[in-house]
């Protein structure tokens, strides 16, 4: 078969691994945890996605006689510990938060005045710049001294 063949057969493959794996990830996870995470952010999901699609196309070129197989063994492992890890990082994240951890802003970011983009922006936070949390709500973290930033763009000091 020749090499642009065997190509397409591993990125189907592997697309094919991402949606069997992410719904099975995801059932996995609402009975213990590991695929729905209890703490606020954008990481697990994110870590899944980036973690099933590697495995796939690990799992597809490791496996020589059964390539969608290994394409979808490998994806759904590689889902389940993406999701694990980035569950962990919300945690911790999140755990942070809650014990007034300080932070720092990794872009420029509007302070709102509540936990959404429907709050008007009270203030701005420059990229680097560090700041004290007292809280989290979803995948925002509350700023001491009040306002609200988007904990996607947000990294522990």
């Amino acid at each position: 078969m020749s090499k642009f063949m065997n190509s397409t057969l591993a990125t189907a493959a592997a697309l094919a691994a991402l949606v069997t794996a992410v719904p099975t990830v995801s059932l996995a996870q609402q009975a213990n945890g590991i695929t729905n995470c209890d703490a606020p952010g954008g990481r697990q999901t994110t870590g899944a996605v980036i973690g099933g699609v590697l495995g796939a196309l690990a799992g597809s070129q490791i496996s020589d006689n059964e390539r969608t197989l290994g394409a979808v063994a490998g994806g759904a492992a590689g889902a389940a510990a993406g999701s694990y890890i980035g569950c962990n990082q919300q945690r911790e994240r999140a755990a942070n938060a809650s014990a007034g951890g300080a932070y720092r802003a990794t872009s420029n970011l509007r302070i709102r005045s509540g936990p959404g983009t429907g709050y008007r922006q009270v203030g701005m936070l420059s990229a680097g710049q560090p700041f004290s949390a007292t809280g989290s709500q979803g995948e925002w973290v509350q700023i001491a001294g009040g306002g609200w930033v988007n904990a996607r763009y947000v990294a522990a000091n």
